[in-house]
């Protein structure tokens, strides 16, 4: 009886031990942070006149429901760097876009060679991530001038960026044609059920030029390339957020410039535009 007993006891505290351990193992969530320079200084080169504006570092991070900061930090020495905060801001649906001006502060062009990096703070169990160091060299107008090779190889166009510039030509082309034929101040005509409430007008004031039903293909990513232009995002962007199947997933790659995207498109909330603008 007294063995029984012993062995009645000993499988009763392993049941409550192995209830207990794997509730601990779960309470530390494991999070991917993902950290990559986009738009044109990409490459690690900004010419003046050439490149536009639009150099992007992003943090991305998994789950999306975990929310951390970070700091944009920069070093005008690439060979004695000494780092100092550029920016800083949190995720916000597992995506935090820091952009990166090409002029300083006096809206002069950069220049010489300048290295970037990402700091995301720790959180809990999760550990500080620093990012790789980015290097981009800015060129002034007059020093691409006087550089043939820099010039030979800026007349040599990317395939991929070909491909898009032409595309964007063409739908930009398109769209004008379509705008150039209809009134100014033309309201969409709405029909007796009051179907068209909600959805954004045909006017002068900015809004995209869509008929009263939705538009084509080639009128969204004339219309998109439009307010991408007007908020200075960068090509790359554009053409992810050009490429999603749904508002749902536009909104997802606009990450925090959502709703100033959707007010330069057609100011309105982008719960009001997005359905429309992806039928």
């Amino acid at each position: 009886m007294k063995i029984r007993s012993l062995l009645t006891s000993s499988v009763l505290l392993v049941g409550l031990l192995t209830v207990v351990v794997p509730g601990t193992v779960n309470a530390a969530k494991k999070q991917t942070v993902k950290i990559f320079m986009t738009g044109d200084c990409a490459d690690g080169q900004m010419v003046e006149g050439v490149d536009e504006d639009d150099c992007e570092i992003t943090v991305s991070m998994t789950p999306k429901t975990a929310k951390r900061s970070a700091v944009l930090e920069v070093a005008y020495d690439a060979d004695e760097p000494e780092w100092e905060e550029l920016d800083a801001g949190s995720t916000r649906s597992g995506r935090l876009i820091f952009g990166v001006s090409s002029t300083d502060e006096d809206d002069f062009w950069m220049d010489g060679v300048v290295l970037y990096r990402v700091r995301v703070k720790k959180s809990g169990v999760n550990k500080q991530v620093v990012s790789k160091e980015y290097k981009t060299a800015y060129t002034s107008a007059d020093a691409a001038a006087d550089d043939e090779d820099l010039l030979e190889d800026l007349a040599t166009e990317d395939p991929e960026e070909q491909a898009f510039n032409e595309k964007m030509d063409g739908a930009q082309k398109d769209n004008q044609q379509k705008i150039n034929q209809q009134q100014p101040n033309q309201d969409i005509k709405q029909n007796n059920n009051g179907g068209n409430k909600g959805q954004p007008q045909n006017n002068s004031g900015g809004q995209p030029k869509f008929e009263n039903k939705p538009p084509t293909p080639e009128q969204r990513a004339g219309e998109f390339n439009r307010a991408c232009g007007s908020i200075q995002m960068s090509k790359d962007t554009c053409n992810k957020v050009i490429a999603a199947k749904n508002g749902a997933e536009a909104i997802a790659v606009l990450g925090p410039d959502s709703e100033k995207f959707c007010q330069a498109l057609a100011k309105m909330a982008c719960k009001d535009v997005m359905p429309f603008a992806f039928p």
